[in-house]
């Protein structure tokens, strides 16, 4: 009796931290056919940082770009990585989110592990456009984040941001197909 109550209870705490978990779902264009999303990242001019501050812009886009993709084909969208604007193809039901990273600072690890209290902590600032057939950006914004914690929080937090962001923006929005 007591293990069936245990396993009651079991499944409807995974059921509620689960169902916590889950994104919404992306609209879809008129003939029910997934928005093609292309994703132009910008990590900075290497030129203008220090080897090391450029290496961890690297590592930093690198994971944000990968978690960014992932989170967006999960949501329901065709989303592709590119690496110019001539490999974006515009039309009905195709959007391009341009992601550039404004800063990055790595923080200290020992200092928020030896004094805590949000000592040594990370930050990420991002800016964000997002472009639809035209030339003009349908969505712009800036937006970054700060944790003591561990610095792969920054980019998940801000990519969750910006999938809700884009689900509501373009859920608002006609979608027509080229299918």
């Amino acid at each position: 009796m007591l293990r069936k109550i245990a396993i009651t209870i079991s499944l409807v705490i995974g059921t509620l931290l689960f169902s916590g978990c889950v994104t919404s779902s992306a609209p879809q264009t008129s003939t029910g056919e997934k928005i093609k999303i292309s994703v132009l990242s910008d990590r900075g001019d290497p030129k203008k940082m220090e080897s090391r501050q450029w290496q961890y812009r690297n590592e930093v886009g690198a994971y944000m770009e990968r978690d960014l993709i992932n989170r967006l084909n999960r949501t329901g969208y065709d989303a592709n990585l590119i690496t110019s604007r001539k490999e974006h193809t515009s039309g009905p039901g195709r959007y391009l989110v341009e992601v550039s990273i404004k800063s990055y600072n790595p923080g200290s690890s020992a200092a928020r592990i030896l004094v805590g209290f949000g000592a040594g902590a990370c930050s990420l600032d991002i800016h964000y456009a997002v472009f639809g057939s035209g030339s003009k950006a349908i969505m712009e914004w800036d937006d970054g984040i700060g944790t003591a914690g561990d610095w792969r929080r920054l980019p998940v937090a801000l990519n969750n941001k910006l999938v809700h962001k884009l689900n509501a923006e373009l859920a608002a929005r006609p979608q027509e197909s080229d299918f």
